[in-house]
């Protein structure tokens, strides 16, 4: 069994290994992460070292390039400062990088001149990328099939936003499970989309509270309507936290000068998954333009 050198890892998944009897099981694996699951049913990820920091993940040396064969549901417990995996590997942890997603502050009413100004910006690079599915489909050489789903996710999302800027907020409960899981895949769009509206609403200093504790309120009905790894990115995101590079986006986006670290910024996010990345970055925009549409 070899043993690995951890990078970096989530602030909080060290205080859960560090503070208790910790053990979980492989619940799925995939070519850069692996996911492990507790009794609770909460999600924790092991990552390629080439993988930004992420909640509850830990960044590994060396340990995808071993090609390990680690079935399901083989176990996973702390022992000795070492996260092991049963008859695998073992992972060192008392050395690592502690990491925590920044606090996001959303811009002052005397910012959001600004802020416009960078969102048409990178409004108009999007609409420059070739994007082959989910809200930024490109309707060149596209099947029937992605222009439906397309026309299906901008829909039941228009018909959300909506409902919120009329504060119906029991409409847009109900509206959130003709979103949530609307789209092929792991993470299906709807829930990407969710993830980075999200991110928007639970900014420190957001001007709508309510938005908030909408999205706490709404969490048990989320959980039901999709899979558990879909459903932990977006239950973070209701925490308020997200991949490393979704925080440092947001950052440019809000206080950015620099267009050119601003594009590079926008196109790491759409760099994640396959669209996922182009789903997370619609949300966010569609949040900030939501805001200023409320505060003209």
């Amino acid at each position: 069994m070899r043993t690995y050198k951890s990078l970096s890892i989530a602030q909080y998944f060290l205080s859960e290994l560090q503070e208790k009897q910790w053990t979980g099981t492989i619940h799925s694996t995939f070519a850069r992460t692996i996911n492990i699951i507790d009794g609770s049913g909460t999600l924790y990820t092991i990552a390629t070292a080439e993988l930004d920091d992420a909640p509850n993940t830990i960044r590994v040396a060396d340990f995808f390039y071993d090609q390990l064969q680690i079935p399901l549901n083989t176990p996973v417990f702390v022992q000795h400062d070492q996260l092991i995996i049963e008859d695998v590997a073992a992972i060192e942890i008392d050395e690592v990088e502690k990491w925590k997603y920044p606090e996001i502050f959303f811009p002052s009413k005397k910012a959001y001149q600004e802020l416009e100004r960078r969102i048409q910006k990178v409004d108009q690079w999007l609409g420059q990328i070739d994007s082959k599915g989910g809200y930024l489909l490109n309707h060149t050489q596209t099947t029937a099939y992605e222009k439906m789903m397309h026309t299906m996710l901008r829909k039941e999302t228009g018909h959300l936003l909506n409902y919120l800027k009329e504060k119906q907020l029991f409409q847009a409960m109900t509206q959130l499970n003709r979103v949530i899981g609307l789209g092929p895949g792991l993470t299906p769009s709807g829930d990407d989309f969710l993830v980075g509206l999200a991110l928007i609403f639970t900014t420190t200093d957001y001007p709508y509270h309510s938005l908030k504790q909408w999205l706490i309120n709404c969490r048990q009905e989320l959980k039901k309507r999709t899979n558990v790894i879909s459903f932990s990115t977006l239950d973070w995101a209701i925490k308020g936290e997200a991949r490393e590079r979704l925080g440092v986006f947001l950052n440019e986006l809000f206080y950015g000068e620099d267009e050119t670290l601003l594009k590079e910024k926008m196109l790491q996010v759409l760099a994640i998954g396959s669209t996922s990345g182009g789903d997370i970055l619609s949300g966010m925009l569609a949040g900030v333009e939501f805001t200023l549409e409320k505060q003209r």
